[in-house]
């Protein structure tokens, strides 16, 4: 028996997430992504898969803290989840994970003197 997808509609979907319904708009604009389908009247209708991507754009706006630009990089130019980083958000996590290393080992050194 096949399911049958449930959509939101974006004053759903805003409440949520915790986000106002222009943020989200603002966020489909930007990444262009979700693109929600549209209902007899032209309202959005989202998807399960709209919202979890809707979610990875939140998380890396407001968890990771980024700006829309470094958000468009870590996700690719799109919002939906890349295996491939960029090349300047490798060279950010590399030189953090050295930062991380150095400041473990000098925890280390503290630790045994």
């Amino acid at each position: 028996m096949e399911s049958v997808q449930r959509y939101y509609r974006i004053g759903e979907v805003a409440r949520l997430l915790k986000e106002q319904p222009h943020t989200l708009r603002y966020w489909e604009r930007q990444f262009q992504r979700p693109c929600p389908r549209r209902g007899a009247s032209g309202e959005r209708l989202y998807s399960e898969e709209d919202i979890a991507i809707l979610r990875r754009i939140q998380h890396v706006l407001r968890v990771q803290r980024c700006t829309v630009h470094q958000a468009k990089q870590i996700l690719g130019g799109s919002a939906e989840h890349s295996s491939t980083l960029s090349p300047a958000v490798a060279a950010v996590l590399r030189e953090t994970l050295e930062l991380m290393l150095f400041f473990l080992k000098l925890l280390g050194n503290a630790s045994q003197g």
